[in-house]
């Protein structure tokens, strides 16, 4: 008899709905406190987003976690979307910190130039050590369900309260309130 794995959780995939996804790094690490893994991030969102056809209408990105409020495509359901970000953006974090050796996983030469130039900063700002562990997210993540446009705005103003929950400087750019990344967002819901 096969073990069923301890964090598995069923999911339910309703076509054409937004969720609220939300994960954390595991042990909750503050990673993200380091602005070129937030940078990193950005990228890995931009790109996730490109390639899975997903509409964003609001993230936010904790020290720890991550929040994203998204509806899914046609040929994605939002745990592939997380999965896609999840694997990617660690194996790239582990790549730039050198716990892993060898070629990327992206072919793409546009976004391998991208991880180039933060390998570089990173090095740079960290040349001999550097005090972070391997990157490791939490196994499984949160969803939730958005029901109608009130619990679509009530997550939303979640998404801004963010930074004060937190103690965040007011000026966190890594949340879907920054217009540097409004280009990421799409009409509401």
């Amino acid at each position: 008899m096969r073990k069923k794995h301890r964090d598995s959780q069923k999911r339910i995939y309703i076509p054409n709905v937004c969720y609220f996804l939300t994960t954390n790094t595991l042990q909750r690490y503050p990673y993200f406190m380091e602005p070129i893994f937030c940078e990193i991030f950005m990228e890995n969102l931009k790109l996730c987003k490109e390639l899975k056809g997903f509409e964003l209408y609001g993230w936010f990105l904790g020290y720890d976690h991550i929040h994203l409020q998204i509806k899914s495509g046609e040929c994605f359901s939002y745990s592939g979307i997380m999965h896609f970000l999840k694997r990617n953006f660690s194996h790239n974090i582990n790549l730039i910190m050198g716990y892993i050796e060898g070629a990327d996983n992206y072919p793409r030469l546009q976004f391998r130039g991208i991880l180039k130039k933060y390998r570089t900063q990173f090095l740079q700002k960290y040349p001999h050590s550097h005090p972070f562990p391997q990157f490791r997210w939490q196994k499984s993540y949160h969803d939730h369900y958005i029901r109608d446009e009130h619990d679509f705005m009530i997550h939303l103003k979640y998404l801004e309260y963010q930074i004060l929950k937190h103690n965040m400087s007011k000026d966190w750019k890594y949340t879907f309130l920054n217009p540097e990344y409004e280009d990421l967002l799409d009409d509401s819901y």
